[in-house]
């Protein structure tokens, strides 16, 4: 086979799906126990002592079967804390801290209607955990984590607005780095006066707009006019703040900065020189461009092609499809080299679904083809940063209906499934030997196991997996008790919501006890829900929550909490 083959380095050390080949075929034999109805000696050890235990079975085969099972299940049973609560499926789970909530909401939270939850529903319950958390300073540290490091908006936004409800001073000191822009700020604005944080926007955030506006660029003027003027009317600065923005933004006066003055050529005149030349002055951004030319040409959306911040360059590459830009090979080849070149990549910090969402979304025209491969490229690049994993390694991969949901409301066309197979192809690649693949539902999914190892690229392994099915977060761990498969990592990518098996904790402890003592599971949340399967006090099981490749980064350095992260995070 040719293997899953990492960026600049062969994958797996010459390991092959032969060599994993033998724990794919399902296994018999008898009990340890023995097969006849006499009584068994089986050694128990406590400490450094070997007791022998002879248990004299009655000769019913059923009924012995019974009580050996009745006898170790109430033992495991003593050992493993009483559930506290219920999940969306009425299956036994635990709390957390209020600050593992936190951090669940701030780096998964979605605004989509979710497979258990309707999307009003589910910003109320995560308003009310924001609410919930009475340590101010690491609510303040975990939003602004969330949105720098997870680069996630709408809940970093929300929550600053809780904050502001609650320290001004706290608000002022953080608001810049949740607010990145006037777009930002229009929706910290909705937010405030929707009043289902607070009951309005008060004077300690006008005064704060109004110190954004006076320090605010002609660029953001021009490019987010709408949240500008939202920002002024709500805040009502005085003119001498910021004249240049204000009267551009009020009264429509273009002069004073030649940024303004190259949108005003652009919008008056119609000469396409002229215009050209007026954008590549300005350094006019796409979206002003388009809303603001009288009639677009060619040549104008040529201009703006080479004129596309990268993340621009991305979302709109239909735009420029439709319109004939690739139809010439210089503009074509320029758009590859852009889309594939790595510091551009590293720079722009797009996520590996961003571009699986671009080449998704990518249409018919001429040049498409040499631009789906570059997305490609672009996304093997996007992970090709992550560190190499020497561990023996279990993927476990949620592929349970469940996972049908929508990552956002603004992009429905990735659904969490993507996330798991995008997650699973990039954790792959780190892998330095053959991981162990058990996408599971209600069962392992052998089936797409044996298939993802047939694919070499992260996006054809992702392309593999499909939502489908009861969720039995115990299953791949069940299935490496049966095939006695030791590994150092158990990680998982799923939502939590188990409801078919034993439960992932009662199969956890056994697996620690009998097969692997040393292993690690990592549970990495893709979504709100808050249902964990494990209290605080079970060691080596560690929660990790996000979107971003960063949630890899905990796996293969930091094997701390995500929490410790957060709370270095400067305010």
């Amino acid at each position: 086979m040719g293997g899953f083959e990492s960026h600049n380095r062969p994958f797996g050390g010459g390991h092959t799906l032969s060599s994993y080949s033998s724990a794919f075929c399902l296994v018999s034999g008898q009990s340890a126990l023995g097969s006849r109805g006499e009584g068994v000696a089986t050694p128990l050890i406590l400490g450094a002592s070997p007791l022998l235990l002879v248990f004299p079975f009655p000769s019913s085969g059923g009924d012995r079967k019974m009580k050996r099972k009745t006898v170790w299940r109430k033992l495991r049973q003593e050992a493993i804390p009483e559930p506290e609560k219920a999940n969306k499926e009425g299956f036994p789970s635990y709390k957390r801290t209020i600050e593992e909530e936190v951090l669940a909401v701030l780096m998964t939270g979605t605004t989509a209607n979710l497979f258990y939850v309707k999307a009003e529903e589910n910003i109320k319950e995560m308003l009310d955990v924001l609410r919930r958390c009475e340590n101010l300073q690491f609510l303040a540290k975990a939003t602004v984590y969330a949105r720098n490091k997870g680069f996630m908006r709408t809940l970093p936004i929300a929550s600053l607005v809780e904050i502001s409800r609650r320290s001004p001073k706290v608000f002022k000191e953080i608001a810049d780095k949740v607010c990145q822009n006037p777009h930002d700020w229009q929706q910290f604005i909705d937010i405030a006066r929707s009043k289902t944080v607070r009951s309005g926007v008060g004077r300690a955030l006008k005064e704060k707009m109004i110190k954004t506006i006076a320090s605010m660029t002609t660029y953001h003027a021009v490019k987010y006019p709408k949240a500008v003027d939202d920002m002024i009317n709500i805040a009502r600065p005085r003119e001498d703040v910021n004249p240049v923005v204000i009267n551009y933004i009020k009264k429509k006066m273009h002069e004073g900065d030649e940024q303004l003055e190259a949108l005003k050529v652009v919008k008056t005149s119609e000469n396409e020189d002229e215009i050209i030349e007026a954008i590549e002055r300005g350094r006019l951004p796409y979206e002003v461009v388009t809303g603001s030319v009288k009639k677009m040409t060619p040549r104008i959306w040529e201009a703006l092609l080479y004129q596309a911040p990268y993340f621009n360059l991305i979302r709109n590459l239909n735009n420029f499809g439709r319109n004939g830009v690739f139809n010439k090979r210089e503009n074509l080849d320029y758009a590859v080299k852009r889309i594939t070149d790595e510091n551009a990549i590293k720079q722009s910090k797009v996520l590996p679904f961003r571009f699986y969402v671009a080449y998704r979304m990518l249409e018919d025209f001429r040049g498409a083809e040499r631009l789906k491969t570059a997305l490609l490229r672009a996304l093997e690049l996007s992970i090709a940063n992550l560190p190499e994993i020497r561990d023996k390694v279990a993927i476990a991969s949620d592929v349970s209906g469940s996972m049908s949901s929508n990552l956002t409301g603004d992009y429905s066309v990735v659904q969490c499934i993507d996330l798991v197979g995008l997650f699973t192809g990039c954790l792959v690649k780190c892998c330095k030997q053959l991981p162990v693949l058990l996408p599971f539902e209600s069962a392992v999914r052998e089936d797409i196991a044996a298939e993802a190892y047939t694919k070499e690229t992260v996006f054809e392994i992702a392309r593999v997996f499909k939502a489908d099915g009861g969720t039995s977060l115990s299953a791949p761990v069940e299935w490496l008790i049966e095939k006695k498969e030791a590994v150092d990592l158990f990680i998982a990518f799923t939502d939590n919501e188990e409801w078919v098996g034993r439960g992932f904790l009662e199969a956890w402890t056994d697996y620690k006890r009998d097969i692997a003592p040393h292993a690690r599971a990592y549970l990495v949340t893709l979504l709100p829900y808050r249902d964990f399967p494990v209290p605080l006090q079970i060691e080596d099981v560690y929660f990790i929550y996000g979107w971003s490749d960063a949630v890899l980064r905990y796996i293969t350095v930091d094997i701390k909490e995500q929490l410790h992260e957060v709370d270095k995070e400067a305010i």
